[in-house]
């Protein structure tokens, strides 16, 4: 059996608690966990643009790639490994830390798209595997 986790709190906490005033809770700050950005990070690779070029047009963050170049980037070069590509859209569409702002709803929307094409072409899911033919 595990046991309980707990924190210490105050008289005062407890009763703001109890008497529905949530207690305020600092942001953490992801900043110093970020790599800094480098200028390939705003352009969008040849090999993103190859592999965005070879998705069916229902399936293509268009708009995500023209935002954020370094996810399109980043994807195109996981598109050779489905089940890390996989793990890496989960990681975008679910917000595992908490307090994550997200993404516009129509990059959501893209990246759930997206999602739902790559899922289809994963082993075991009623389908012939079916990737996009990458180039180098």
């Amino acid at each position: 059996m595990e046991p309980l986790s707990f924190e210490f709190v105050t008289v005062e906490e407890a009763k703001k608690v109890l008497d529905g005033a949530p207690p305020a809770q600092a942001e953490p700050d992801w900043s110093g966990l970020r790599r800094p950005p480098s200028p390939d990070d705003t352009v969008l690779s040849d090999v993103a643009m190859r592999w965005l070029a070879s998705l069916p047009a229902e399936a293509r963050p268009v708009e995500l790639c023209r935002r954020f170049a370094r996810i399109g980037n980043h994807l195109a070069a996981l598109s050779v490994h489905p089940a890390a590509l996989h793990a890496f859209l989960v990681e975008l569409l679910i917000d595992k830390r908490g307090g994550r702002q997200g993404f516009p709803d129509g990059i959501a929307l893209e990246l759930s798209r997206l999602h739902e094409y790559m899922v289809q072409r994963l082993p075991g899911a009623g389908g012939e595997q079916q990737w996009p033919e990458q180039a180098d």
